[in-house]
């Protein structure tokens, strides 16, 4: 067999692991019509709540080969993206613990990711001051990487926090080391508002971390 064959069967191959995800993900999109709080409120009851020495791990994620620096799950709590060290994203089934997508990046000093509202799109932003959005319904390339949708650039310093806005897969506000804060137009990659350093706002240190309660 040539090396064209190959390639060819290669490609044949990746696209119909990419459609039959696709199929699974619409199946279990139909079938995650409530949650279990959801349910307990439809049948007048209260929720399940759980104390401190209640919690136990249920379940190890492995598939980072550094140090795990960020992570966050999707609104329906049944997926997880993680940053690491080893230059990856990693967007996890957190129900059966499988990884969907493995996303080699452009920086590999990465400090923070994101889900967006929907789920269909990912974040993180490190020291390339840079906050790099992935669309995860994009084709994947040949060695099933995904590219790049939109990098919004403008910060000078490192990028330490990302979160899209509640409800809009359009907007993230971004923190970072230059003592700012940034809320972006994903659709255009501009800026729409600043806060902090050379504008009136009060930060005079680099913003590690913002309140998330903020946004809501």
């Amino acid at each position: 067999m040539s090396v064209t064959e190959l390639k060819e069967r290669h490609i044949a191959a990746t696209e119909t692991v990419n459609n039959l995800r696709e199929k699974l993900k619409q199946r279990r999109l139909s079938l995650l019509d409530t949650d279990v709080a959801g349910y307990a409120r439809s049948q007048g009851r209260a929720p399940v709540t759980f104390g401190p020495t209640d919690i136990l791990c249920c379940r190890t994620l492995q598939g980072h080969t550094g140090k795990v620096y960020s992570l966050d799950w999707t609104s329906e709590k049944n997926r997880i993206v993680s940053a690491s060290q080893d230059g990856r994203l990693i967007v996890w089934n957190a129900l059966t613990s499988q990884k969907t997508h493995a996303i080699k990046l452009p920086c590999a000093w990465v400090m923070t990711c994101a889900f967006s509202p929907t789920g269909q799109s990912v974040a993180c932003g490190g020291l390339d001051s840079v906050c790099s959005i992935f669309n995860l319904n994009s084709p994947t390339d040949r060695d099933g990487n995904l590219n790049v949708s939109r990098m919004l650039n403008g910060h000078k310093g490192y990028v330490s926090s990302c979160q899209y806005v509640p409800g809009e897969d359009t907007h993230l506000i971004t923190g970072s080391g230059d003592q700012t804060c940034v809320l972006w137009d994903i659709t255009t990659g501009l800026r729409t508002s600043v806060f902090g350093g050379e504008f009136q706002s009060g930060h005079t240190a680099d913003v590690l971390r913002y309140i998330r309660r903020l946004l809501n």
